[in-house]
């Protein structure tokens, strides 16, 4: 044997920390799965390693959807013990707090009490709600803005579309019988 060869060094946690490669894979396809459904890329998908190679601590899965000047952002979060995270951001180009402010936004996070690989199956149900989180957060961010948003138009039509399609959804007043 040489002796220019280094020899490598023994590792220094004999015992290691094992990754759950399924859950890891898991999360993947959560998100690539999401990212198809809603008709976007996945911006980032990131691990945090707080202690090295060894020991993930947090996924973390990000989309931007953006379009009629909302911008949104759904970020995605897994880490072992905790329930899967997902935090919408929705904000309008068109409501500022201030002139020349950044827009405002309306931040809403749902925790999932269930591991990843069982939310995997059900991900297009899934990307389905993550679509009707966004419509009723765009419609709260311009609450109290209908004045900034004079500049849209919106034709009688799609207003009607609209309130039909919504027809079924509206809340209305209970005909029970009182007790």
């Amino acid at each position: 044997m040489s002796s220019d060869v280094p020899t490598p060094a023994p590792a220094k946690n004999a015992q290691g920390t094992t990754i759950d490669l399924q859950g890891v894979a898991a999360f993947a396809r959560l998100v690539e799965l999401l990212a198809q459904e809603l008709g976007t890329n996945p911006g980032k998908m990131q691990g945090n390693l707080p202690t090295g190679p060894a020991a993930f601590n947090q996924l973390i899965g990000e989309f931007e959807l953006n379009n009629s000047g909302f911008n949104r952002k759904l970020t995605i979060l897994s880490q072992p013990g905790s329930p899967l995270t997902l935090r919408f951001q929705s904000s309008h180009s068109e409501v500022r707090g201030e002139k020349g402010s950044t827009p405002l936004q309306i931040v809403s996070d749902f925790y999932i009490a269930a591991a990843v690989e069982d939310v995997v199956p059900q991900g297009r149900a899934l990307a389905r709600y993550c679509e009707d989180i966004f419509t009723i957060l765009d419609r709260m961010v311009t609450l109290g803005h209908s004045s900034k948003l004079q500049g849209m138009n919106v034709s009688a039509a799609e207003i009607e579309a609209f309130e039909y399609g919504e027809g079924g959804n509206l809340v209305r007043q209970s005909t029970r019988a009182s007790l």
